[in-house]
């Protein structure tokens, strides 16, 4: 490993060119995405002839983050329509054929979404989140950290029919359940790195200090210190590449988070602050945890200089040290061209190696 500040990605990677499977990242506009695309795609196409796409794609999508030279890289998601339905379409009683119009995120975004219409149970008898990190963990020896959506974030992107729950807090306890089942199966089979998406948290700081945190902790229940177990809290996708006019969650929120997320177990915790700079006297927060910083923006196409990041970084280093903080981008990735994309890590991955 080259010597420097590490660095990661967080989740999603652009498909390449002619791959079939619908992607909220490719519709104009993020609100367009249904469900649907995904339901008559699955009936267009074998699942031997899926599995071999996404491999192909998994493939190609390492190969260029390693050659990057980035350190903790992921699977780039290739087989998710996005990343919460992906893990939705595996649970027991989520219909993706009844769906409910959602406006959520704060009133951002609205969308025909997949709906709780019985008790939530995984699908399949065996764990199988961690066949898709054995599956890509093969293609390289660089260690490979697997993403998943975590209860208030698929609360948030999902609906109940008539209230099947009786309140948010009973749905998500049977989630965490869920997600647990597949952490552990991952920790056991020897997966290093775990993420567990919930920029949720950032748009409903209330329900995140009344259990949301909680929950988020319970979801790693019975993992050993050998994985670093990391949660992920951005400020919200935009709809598409360059929109200005999105509404975005506060920053400030981090600061009330910060405390109990500090204390709830976590090794690291992973801030965007590229899109938006926050208040750098954030990170004295955090007083265990590692800060995974967001130092490239993944919704606008400008390119951060190698020397903006290395200010910026300089900044932080004034309120975290070096051996708590790593590099990523604000969020995935699956907005960006590949040529605007290899530059923004190429210059990431170039000004974490100076801080030696």
């Amino acid at each position: 490993m080259a010597s420097g500040l590490t660095t990661t990605v967080i989740g999603s990677y652009p498909k390449p060119p002619g791959f079939p499977c619908p992607d909220w990242f490719r519709v104009a506009n993020g609100n367009d995405y249904t469900p649907k695309m995904y339901n008559d795609f699955c009936q267009s196409i074998t699942k031997e002839e899926f599995e071999h796409t996404v491999k192909q794609a998994t493939k190609e999508c390492i190969a260029e983050q390693v050659k990057l030279g980035i350190n903790i890289i992921t699977d780039g998601e290739m087989a998710r329509e996005n990343y919460v339905f992906h893990f939705c379409r595996k649970l027991k009683n989520y219909s993706f054929d009844n769906l409910t119009h959602k406006v959520y995120r704060n009133g951002a975004c609205h969308m025909d979404v997949p709906t709780v219409i019985g008790p939530l149970e995984p699908l399949e008898s065996e764990p199988w989140c961690v066949k898709e990190w054995l599956a890509s963990q093969a293609l390289t020896t660089t260690p490979v950290k697997i993403t998943i959506p975590g209860p208030m974030t698929i609360i948030g992107t999902t609906a109940s029919k008539n209230g099947y729950y009786k309140s948010d807090k009973d749905w998500s306890l049977d989630l965490v359940k869920c997600i647990n089942r597949e952490i552990r199966a991952l920790a056991d089979a020897g997966c290093k790195y775990i993420q567990l998406d919930e920029p949720v948290m950032v748009r409903q700081p209330s329900v995140a200090l009344d259990y949301g945190i909680d929950h988020a902790t319970q979801c790693f229940e019975g993992v050993g210190s050998d994985v670093e177990k990391t949660i992920h809290l951005c400020c919200g996708y935009p709809l598409y590449l360059d929109q200005v006019d999105y509404m975005k969650a506060d920053r400030q929120v981090y600061f009330d988070l910060a405390e109990k997320l500090d204390n709830a177990g976590f090794d690291a915790v992973s801030l965007e602050d590229a899109h938006q700079y926050n208040d750098l006297k954030l990170l004295e927060k955090f007083k265990k945890v590692k800060i995974i910083l967001g130092v490239v923006a993944i919704a606008k196409s400008s390119i951060e200089t190698v020397d903006e990041i290395k200010k910026r970084v300089q900044l932080a280093l004034e309120h975290i040290p070096a051996s708590r903080l790593t590099l990523a981008p604000d969020c995935g990735l699956g907005f960006l061209p590949k040529d605007i994309l290899h530059s923004k890590l190429e210059n990431m991955v170039t000004a974490a190696r100076l801080f030696a």
